[in-house]
């Protein structure tokens, strides 16, 4: 855990800096618990305190840049992983969801086009994303959608999901492992993580 509150603390720290060259990304990471991993957890939680003040003005104002989206993006996912090391669930449903889910699902479309692959539309609670034609699907909820997209599944549970190509639910997982990684720019996790 200290080294996710070194990361979270020098996200805050970077953008209150502008300092967002090869963000995000790992080696900005690297560089942030490089920082601030040996700092004590209470000095970081202070420090954090208040860097976090400086970013929500710039939220708020509109001025943090392109990178608003992810920084938002990355504190909820990160969140969702400490609940998930507490075993403490959070809300898995609303405002946020819809917001990640139009923005991530957007670019679906494009990666399994530029991969050569049959179009494929996701379905989730919120909405479907992706051509209403498309012959593969994959119907998940929202917060799995976004555990997936943020590189939080495996190839197996990914493959794993409710699948169909052309309205037949899919039984063999290699028809839909070329899509699996389509589905997250970090990549999938090299092993299952269950929440």
């Amino acid at each position: 855990m200290p080294l996710l509150i070194a990361h979270l603390r020098g996200v805050l720290a970077d953008v209150a800096a502008g300092n967002l060259e090869g963000s995000p990304g790992e080696a900005w990471t690297a560089a942030q618990i490089k920082r601030w991993g040996d700092v004590p957890l209470p000095e970081l939680f202070e420090q954090w305190a208040a860097e976090s003040r400086e970013v929500e003005v710039l939220l708020r104002a509109g001025t943090a840049g392109p990178f608003s989206v992810p920084l938002v993006m990355d504190a909820h996912a990160h969140e969702q992983d400490l609940r998930g090391a507490l075993g403490m669930s959070g809300e898995r449903t609303g405002s946020f969801y819809a917001w990640a889910i139009d923005i991530l699902a957007g670019r679906i479309p494009d990666r399994v086009a530029k991969a050569g692959l049959a179009p494929m539309a996701l379905v989730t609670p919120i909405g479907r994303f992706g051509a209403h034609d498309a012959p593969v699907t994959l119907t998940v909820d929202e917060w799995e959608y976004t555990r997936v997209a943020f590189g939080r599944r495996s190839m197996a549970q990914v493959t794993a999901l409710q699948w169909a190509v052309n309205g037949v639910p899919v039984v063999d997982s290699a028809v839909v492992a070329p899509y699996a990684p389509l589905l997250s720019r970090f990549g999938l996790a090299t092993a299952d993580l269950t929440e």
